[in-house]
């Protein structure tokens, strides 16, 4: 385990702000993995073994519905993590998490977990700014779903993908992932996609999208 992947040596992430005792211990703790697009974190009904911190790549969390189909909840990125609510809750997930990119995520066992959550109030009150955040972001995207035009919610969530990954290019998921991510239908997605490319505010090659100036954007967006 190089120094890239120590939870100490990092300023930005899910644990920031906690006392390096803790962070020294989930250095020890952790277990660092790679996942390639399409491989499974973990499934609905599993019993929640721990907690999944992002390091690179994307994560879509999901839920299956009436027939099989797919509802994504939620695209998570660097510095996200995912599995805590099951934790906290003493219950088995109730929802799959899938890698959408290329990804390098590391595990902390509930074991390692649950001694902070009983004796350490700066981890308890970092599991309740998980929360919060997660919430906000919900409430976010149904305001969005429904005060939004189509075009406006795909550019969003271009923008919030790369903020996450903390880059101006990457892969994109699956045209169907996004439609059904932003309450859309993957034709949409995909005319959406080629009219940006024809006002030369973002470049498509073989799914991987460049955002040449995404602050552009963003002011499209306030227009």
């Amino acid at each position: 385990q190089g120094a890239a992947l120590r939870c100490a040596g990092h300023t930005a992430g899910p644990f920031c702000g906690l006392p390096p005792s803790i962070l020294a211990a989930f250095d020890r703790a952790k277990v660092p993995s790679s996942y390639a697009r399409g491989q499974i974190l973990y499934q609905e009904g599993n019993p929640a073994l721990g907690v999944y911190c992002i390091r690179e790549g994307l994560v879509k969390v999901y839920r299956i519905g009436a027939g099989g189909k797919e509802h994504i909840l939620r695209i998570a990125g660097p510095g996200d993590l995912l599995g805590y609510r099951a934790i906290l809750a003493g219950l088995a997930h109730d929802h799959f998490a899938e890698a959408v990119s290329e990804s390098r995520i590391c595990f902390l066992s509930a074991d390692a977990l649950r001694p902070l959550l009983q004796h350490s109030a700066e981890f308890s009150a970092l599991a309740l700014r998980l929360l919060e955040r997660e919430l906000c972001e919900t409430e976010r995207r149904l305001l969005d779903s429904s005060q939004r035009k189509a075009d406006e919610r795909l550019l969003i969530f271009l923008l919030d993908c790369g903020e996450k990954l903390a880059v101006h290019n990457y892969l994109l998921p699956e045209f169907h992932e996004i439609a059904d991510y932003i309450g859309t239908a993957p034709e949409t997605v995909i005319r959406g996609l080629r009219r940006l490319c024809r006002q030369k505010l973002i470049r498509v090659t073989r799914r991987v999208i460049e955002i040449p100036d995404p602050a552009r954007l963003r002011r499209l967006l306030q227009r």
